[in-house]
């Protein structure tokens, strides 16, 4: 059986267990403990340690009782992150930002989730467990020359440049190097500020290996024209023109054209900022849109696909469930009886 859980019913459900006393929350010092059951849905332990000014740690542990889809739409705003995968897997999507993403062991990420939705799709029985870092970079990197700035992966250096932040999303693999750092977090052998002193300088460890591996792609792909800050503007400028214009897009030349790029550069340098094509993150975008649309109500199912640009209802339907699991009107009665 698989359950569907949104970003209220987990509140709710959290709030339920927290009252039934089979999860509990302890805080002591710079340390904060979640763990134990979410009534009938999972099991879970959550350790986050707050370091220097900008960072904190996080150790995530995960085993569901059913498979479960998660349909997250409160992420923290403007989150930076390093996600290091030690056990399990889950499939998650970032609505306008990637395709399904499988996130497993080996495996780690770099974002900024810019307060994108998320879906989640995780597995019964499988225990799930990460290491994950969050960074505010504004804070963390503040002592930084712009020498220095030029040594971290240009994602990341974005968030330094103004408050124009844009969401990105880089997977990368975990190297030997990464897992005895991450072994070290693991079987930290200190209690208090020695254990905050040990483990900021592991976090910070794991931070400069990440830097190092990008800045090696930086150095290898240096003349790749998605790398080059100019053109990402002009990418950026690209998707903005993509997502004013739902009903009536122009195709990848003209877009190429009012940028200032030639079509493959545009279309390669697309898919390195975004992780998919252009017009597949159109595609995304128009259906996420149509789903703002039939919660309001205001608007029959024809008139939504037409606003967000599909021509075909039929095809605007199908499309649809095969996103999200239902078709349109379904998918509108299911929000009307969760509000």
């Amino acid at each position: 059986m698989t359950k569907i859980l949104t970003d209220t019913d987990w509140q709710e459900l959290k709030a339920e267990s927290e009252q039934k006393g089979i999860l509990s929350i302890q805080s002591k010092g710079v340390e904060t403990i979640r763990q134990g059951k979410v009534l009938d849905v999972f099991n879970t332990y959550h350790c986050c340690t707050k370091l220097r000014s900008g960072l904190s740690i996080w150790i995530h542990e995960e085993k569901f009782t059913d498979d479960l889809v998660w349909m997250r739409d409160s992420l923290d705003h403007s989150q930076f992150g390093l996600s290091f995968f030690l056990s399990g897997k889950v499939r998650i999507e970032r609505h306008g930002l990637t395709d399904k993403t499988d996130e497993s062991v080996g495996r780690y990420y770099s974002e900024c989730n810019c307060d994108i939705k998320e879906t989640e799709y995780w597995k019964a029985g499988e225990k799930f467990s990460r290491i994950y870092l969050s960074i505010e970079p504004q804070e963390f990197f503040s002592s930084f020359g712009d020498e220095d700035l030029e040594q971290i992966p240009i994602s990341l250096r974005q968030a330094l440049m103004g408050d124009n932040l844009q969401p990105y999303y880089q997977q990368g693999e975990i190297t030997q190097e990464m897992w005895v750092v991450l072994s070290h977090i693991l079987q930290c052998p200190h209690q208090g500020y020695l254990k905050q002193m040990y483990l900021e300088s592991k976090a910070v460890e794991l931070i400069t290996l990440h830097c190092q591996q990008f800045q090696e792609e930086d150095i290898s792909n240096y003349r790749a024209p998605a790398r080059d800050l100019i053109d990402i503007d002009k990418i950026y400028q690209a998707k903005e023109i993509l997502l004013g214009n739902l009903e009536n897009p122009p195709n990848l030349m003209e877009l190429a054209r009012q940028v200032g790029l030639n079509d493959f550069k545009l279309k390669r340098g697309f898919r390195q900022v975004f992780g998919t094509s252009a017009f597949k993150y159109l595609h995304d975008y128009r259906l996420e849109k149509a789903k703002q649309l039939l919660v309001l109500g205001e608007m029959k199912v024809e008139e939504v696909a037409f606003r967000v640009g599909f021509d075909s209802r039929s095809y605007f339907a199908s499309a649809f469930r095969k996103k999200f699991g239902l078709n349109p009107k379904q998918y509108f009665q299911y929000q009307k009886k969760s509000v």
